[in-house]
């Protein structure tokens, strides 16, 4: 009985957060503010669920195992995938200024550097082009990349299934080397339907200016959609979480993690340590591990 009472009271701290987005759903307004609520409750249950691995990492983690997105949330999206590549097309020309030299402009260029180097491609404006038109062309006849194919298309699929089918598509055209499943996989795992929600909706509303989020669908539609965005003189798709979705995620999320509480009855140190319950009642695995301190002596 202690225990439910512990577990009860500090979940009743997500009451006014869930009465706030209800409100904002039935009016229909303050979007983003919708979107930083409940990204950032999730994001605070899933610190308390797990103590290692990145933000990233738990984020995800938790959605998977709480929040009824199941396996989902480890699948790829392949239009936001297939943008990717267009962009480094795009960019082609700045990238690679001369033969055999790569720039680099941000953190991620480096996976992105890694597989032309791992495909055994001359180092040259044309050829990256030729091996991202053929990555991009084995994307568009499995899966659906664009707003004018058939939506009987997939749209998301398993990581090892996009790196089996860029793998092929490289190995099929000729003339270069079987890439790196390593590689391929550092490209893809940043498109997962879990790190996008977490980069683009939980990241872009903490961090940055706010989410580019579908103003007229955000509150009418019910689940995970891929919106038709333009782009210069094309037309890409690009995976939405609607308000609906989000706050279905976080009321699973609370109702699934609390069942899982009561039955165990081991708490995370943050329920825990308001409790005035015994270490008995302590999940151990919530308390990061010893780790000796690192000294520099001068």
């Amino acid at each position: 009985m202690q225990v439910k009472k512990a577990i009860d009271e500090f979940f009743r701290r997500y009451d006014n957060t869930l009465n706030l987005l209800e409100e904002f759903l039935a009016s229909k307004s303050n979007r983003q503010e919708f979107v930083l609520l409940s990204c950032a409750r999730l994001d605070s249950l899933a610190n308390l669920a797990f103590a290692e691995g990145t933000q990233k990492s738990r984020f995800s983690r938790f959605l998977a195992k709480y929040s009824g997105l199941g396996k989902q949330t480890f699948t790829i999206s392949v239009p936001d995938l297939n943008y990717y590549f267009q962009h480094y097309f795009w960019i082609s020309a700045a990238n690679v200024p001369e033969p055999g030299r790569m720039w680099l402009f941000r953190e991620r260029d480096k996976e992105f550097a890694q597989f032309i180097y791992d495909s055994g491609i001359p180092v040259t404006q044309l050829h990256v082009q030729q091996l991202l038109r053929v990555v991009m062309n084995a994307l568009k006849r499995k899966y659906r990349v664009s707003p004018h194919q058939s939506r009987r298309k997939k749209t998301c699929t398993t990581p090892d299934e996009i790196v089996e089918a860029i793998r092929d598509s490289v190995g099929n055209a000729g003339g270069y080397s079987q890439p790196d499943v390593n590689s391929i996989k550092s490209l893809v795992s940043p498109y997962t339907v879990g790190a996008l929600l977490y980069r683009r909706y939980r990241s872009g509303a903490i961090h940055e200016w706010g989410v580019d989020l579908d103003e007229r669908a955000f509150f009418n539609t019910t689940g995970v959609y891929w919106r038709t965005a333009p782009v210069h003189w094309h037309r890409f798709l690009k995976i939405q979480f609607p308000a609906i979705f989000l706050l279905s995620l976080l009321r699973r999320s609370i109702d699934t993690y609390k069942c899982e509480l009561l039955e165990t009855q081991k708490l995370p140190f943050g329920v825990w340590s308001g409790s005035q319950l015994s270490e008995d009642f302590l999940d151990r695995r919530s308390i990061f591990p010893d780790t000796p301190a690192k000294l520099v002596v001068r």
